[in-house]
């Protein structure tokens, strides 16, 4: 009854740091707007009835491309898909600083690196992005119960799109799959990536399933 499709923008340029509202231009790469593009046709056949959107340039100018004879289907923004945000952002340290910090944070072992002085820490981002989707699916009917979701009866069949970062995306994807929660994301999503999540009935319960889809074959 409920689709995930989990996309991640294509090729960016410009300011990595913008917050924006739609129509925005200027936020990808010649490389990154058929990035967009190519992800837009391999779904093109898909009904999307939402469109969710980080509040960054390029997460907004890709899912552009996903509203584009869909008869300009709205997005709507989320400020928790926002991606991983550095000390300059948290308002920890300034630009001159941030270099110097970035090194010694490279330096720290990944199982010490839960929370560094770079910037959000893992613990943060995850909460951030975890209550985030589960309050985005208890508005769709869809309660989280017996390590599944319970999807309400009146809730009606959709697909959600939600175009975001490869931080953020990875992240939520692990949470979907049960993966538990590591310093690092585990999962990495190539710019203009898609990941599907469909949900499968067992008794009364709904599971997150993840569909991999092989590119198609040229000789």
């Amino acid at each position: 009854m409920i689709t995930l499709l989990l996309i991640r923008h294509g090729e960016a340029c410009g300011d990595s740091h913008r917050l924006c509202n739609p129509p925005v231009d200027g936020f990808l790469t010649d490389l990154g707007q058929r990035q967009a593009h190519h992800a837009a046709e391999l779904i093109r056949h898909v009904t999307i009835d939402h469109v969710f959107v980080s509040p960054l340039g390029r997460a907004i100018q890709t899912a552009q491309h996903f509203a584009h004879n869909r008869d300009n289907l709205p997005m709507r923004i989320l400020p928790w898909l926002i991606e991983w945000r550095p000390a300059t952002q948290t308002g920890e340290c300034d630009e001159s600083q941030y270099e110097m910090i970035q090194h010694r944070a490279a330096l720290i072992r990944p199982e010490a690196a839960w929370k560094t002085p770079a910037g959000e820490g893992t613990l943060q981002m995850a909460h951030r992005v975890i209550v985030g989707f589960v309050e985005l699916m208890q508005s769709v009917g869809v309660q989280p119960a017996h390590g599944g979701y319970l999807i309400d009866q009146s809730a009606t069949p959709q697909t959600l799109a939600l175009v975001a970062h490869g931080g953020t995306l990875g992240r939520l994807a692990a949470f979907l799959l049960g993966i538990p929660l590591t310093p690092y994301a585990p999962i990495a999503l190539g710019c203009g990536s898609i990941l599907r999540f469909d949900f499968i009935r067992r008794v009364d319960t709904w599971y997150p399933n993840l569909t991999v889809s092989l590119p198609e074959f040229h000789e």
